[in-house]
């Protein structure tokens, strides 16, 4: 509804109705999360990140020059109606703070056979990369502009060379950090400003020629040359919505190995690697798979907790930016373990960039991946009712559930739910019972 209309005040009785639930519980849940609305938002929306991490940097100070230049305060909107001013709470940018809007378990011997090495320069018919991230952080600090220039360079001066965006690689006092692919390996820029764009051309950047931004090889920069990257080991590295580039980076070979395992033996090989919980608890990983795969269920989810609410956490955001496909990937074996045949994703509203990424990365597993890999017809069922190539990934976030409730409303108000799934049958009160009869006589009873 607030994806229809802006706001729900005027539909909540509507709401009410459609779920079968009284409108106390609707307001409820439209002031827990800050994100529905009572009133129609400006034009324009200011979200002003107010977590320790901004605080420590002044975000105040900010806030306070945003809202004398507007005239509001934090939640308000201003008389025109074109600018409404919110708070909110991590935006996942921690690092440059005051943001405003397996086969087997690894051994630390396997840990440099999975640092992608690009010492290979690709093929002589194949123009120069240039990589310049779109990272939230990176966009945050003008990486768009910087493309838009680069690109505007190449033109002009009729070079061979393509752009290609990338994840971060994690510096993000560098970003955006350009990187030029060289027969060496990958020669880094950073942090580069539009204005800096014509003299990288003058210097010759695309062959690695010397900049007073130049850092040398990527990969020797110590920040870099002193880790052994295994959950990040893509990010920075490949595009994130290339399936080729994933699959040529040790992509779905993970998935092929479950492939040819029972749904026990999956289990069994994640409880016997020891992997476990990154929440807080360490929960062994291996003890909820088995879990859900005995417990007698017609239908089985896999859901993925991507709220990552913690002020100065950004793991989750990095991973679904830079690397999509590798969620995508463990939900599937995940799927495959426990017999589950439908997923979900939460993402947090405050991470729109992650939402479209993580959006189109599932359109094209389904499309040009999933469906199209051999190995994933060796295997039509596993306790499902879809065959394995069609199994479904869904992504939720917090206020898309309003619109596909609005869809399903206006189409059958009786079966819809914020969900997107047929709602429970629960006997109303009397006093709901009453309201019932005034609104909806066919549904008493």
């Amino acid at each position: 509804m607030q994806e229809e209309f802006g706001y729900i005040s005027a539909a909540i009785p509507l709401i009410a109705d459609a779920l079968n639930i009284s409108k106390a519980e609707v307001h409820g849940t439209i002031s827990f999360y800050h994100d529905f609305r009572y009133s129609p938002p400006g034009r324009h929306t200011l979200k002003m990140c107010r977590a320790e991490a901004c605080q420590s940097m002044g975000c105040d100070r900010v806030i306070g020059h945003v809202e004398s230049r507007l005239g509001v305060k934090l939640g308000q909107t201003t008389e025109d109606g074109s600018f409404t001013v919110d708070e909110v709470f991590c935006l996942g940018l921690c690092a440059l703070s005051r943001g405003n809007v397996g086969r087997k378990a690894l051994r630390p011997s396997d840990c440099r056979s999975r640092r992608f090495s690009h010492r290979r320069r690709a093929e002589a018919n194949v123009s120069t990369r240039v990589y310049v991230p779109c990272d939230a952080a990176a966009l945050a600090v003008g990486a768009d502009t910087v493309t838009r220039a680069i690109e505007t360079q190449i033109a002009a001066r009729r070079l061979d060379a393509q752009v290609i965006r990338n994840g971060t690689r994690g510096m993000f006092w560098l970003e955006p950090l350009v990187e030029v692919e060289t027969p060496l390996g990958r020669m880094a820029y950073g942090p580069v400003v539009p204005e800096a764009v014509d003299s990288l051309f003058e210097r010759n950047f695309l062959e690695g020629g010397a900049h007073r931004l130049c850092l040398g090889l990527t990969e020797e920069i110590p920040y870099l040359k002193r880790q052994e990257r295994l959950t990040f080991a893509r990010c920075g590295i490949t595009d994130p919505l290339s399936l080729s580039d994933y699959t040529a980076h040790d992509g779905y070979r993970g998935l092929q190995r479950a492939l040819d395992l029972t749904p026990a033996a999956i289990v069994d090989e994640v409880a016997n690697s020891g992997l476990r919980g990154r929440g807080g608890a360490g929960f062994p990983t291996g003890i909820k798979w088995r879990t859900v795969l005995n417990a007698p269920a017609d239908q089985k989810y896999i859901v993925c907790n991507a709220d990552e609410g913690d002020s100065g956490t950004y793991a989750d955001r990095m991973i679904m930016e830079g690397d999509p496909f590798v969620l995508i990937e463990g939900m599937t074996i995940a799927g495959l373990a426990v017999g589950a045949t439908m997923g979900y994703i939460y993402i947090r509203s405050e991470y729109p960039h992650a939402f479209r990424t993580m959006q189109r990365a599932v359109e094209i597993a389904r499309a040009q991946g999933l469906s199209r890999l051999e190995c994933l017809r060796k295997r039509q069922t596993l306790r499902s009712r879809r065959p394995l190539g069609r199994r479904s990934v869904y992504l939720r976030r917090r206020d898309v559930a309003a619109r596909e409730f609005g869809r399903q409303a206006r189409a059958d108000p009786s079966q819809a739910s914020a969900a997107g799934h047929p709602r429970p049958v629960r006997k109303a009160d009397r006093s709901k019972q009453r309201h019932l009869a005034r609104y909806r006589p066919d549904r008493v009873g």
